[in-house]
């Protein structure tokens, strides 16, 4: 049996923490979420390990230093910046893709979460 898919959320804010909230009330989304501290000095070695399907980090914050370096390394690591001060996000990927709001980002998930099962088996 394949491991569960992982999704990182990094960073403090409280719009993560609500984000995490309603990936949570989705329980058909099969995803183990853990939260990553800004600043996590290991982040690299964490996602290198842990191999998430995405990274959720908060666009207000300062970014987060692995961002570009990990999207080099694992091209297939969706990485994803939300901005609650302008309800935007900011999806870097090698895999085209729009997400407008909530539901939208829950679904884009849900699909890269299908797809990497497939490629686990």
């Amino acid at each position: 049996m394949a491991a569960e898919p992982c999704l990182v959320l990094y960073g403090n804010s409280v719009f993560l923490a609500g984000i995490k909230t309603e990936l949570e009330r989705d329980r058909d989304l099969g995803l183990e979420l853990l939260s990553v501290e800004a600043g996590y000095a290991d982040v690299t070695h964490l996602l290198r390990e842990r191999k998430p399907c995405a990274v959720l980090f908060d666009l207000g914050m300062d970014q987060p230093s692995f961002v570009i370096p990990m999207l080099r390394e694992q091209p297939s690591l969706l990485l994803i910046g939300v901005d609650p001060s302008s309800d935007e996000l900011l999806v870097l990927s090698n895999w085209p893709a729009q997400a407008l709001n909530l539901a939208d980002l829950i679904e884009l998930i849900r699909i890269r979460t299908t797809r990497g099962r497939r490629a686990m088996e």
